[in-house]
């Protein structure tokens, strides 16, 4: 909002939503539980399947990939449009030229078949990764 541009305090909304978040975590620690029983399972399956995700202990997964920003973005559409899978992608210049960076982020509301879906999916875009697809370079060659 821009009213809130350099205000120091949260609006309300998201205060309220935080402070309701954090009585959940304190209520129900299964929920905690799943989360990490979903974050194992879907970072495990990633690195399986030869993905690198470096070294993170959270539940945000990045996952690296080389590609120019038109592949990432190209790469990020077709997650979305064609797979219905919603990841956020990070380029240049928040990372070096020539990576990418998608980044996964799991719920407790996540599922197993969620997690299973969401490799496939994922082993669907490295095919296309190698084969070019995404190169908007390649494909008027």
């Amino acid at each position: 909002m821009r009213s809130q541009i350099y205000a120091k305090a949260l609006p309300m909304p998201m205060v309220y939503g935080a402070l309701k978040r954090l009585d959940l975590i304190r209520k129900h620690p299964e929920y905690k539980a799943k989360l990490w029983e979903i974050t194992h399972a879907l970072q495990s399956g990633l690195v399986e399947a030869g993905f690198n995700i470096g070294d993170t202990n959270t539940p945000v997964t990045p996952v690296y990939l080389s590609g120019s920003i038109p592949e990432a973005t190209a790469l990020v559409q077709d997650i979305r449009e064609n797979y219905q899978l919603f990841c956020s992608m990070v380029v240049y210049p928040v990372v070096p030229k020539g990576m990418i960076i998608l980044r996964l982020i799991p719920t407790a509301d996540h599922t197993l078949e969620d997690v299973e879906r969401t490799l496939f999916v994922f082993k669907s875009i490295r095919q296309k990764l190698v084969e070019g697809k995404y190169n908007p370079v390649a494909e008027k060659a």
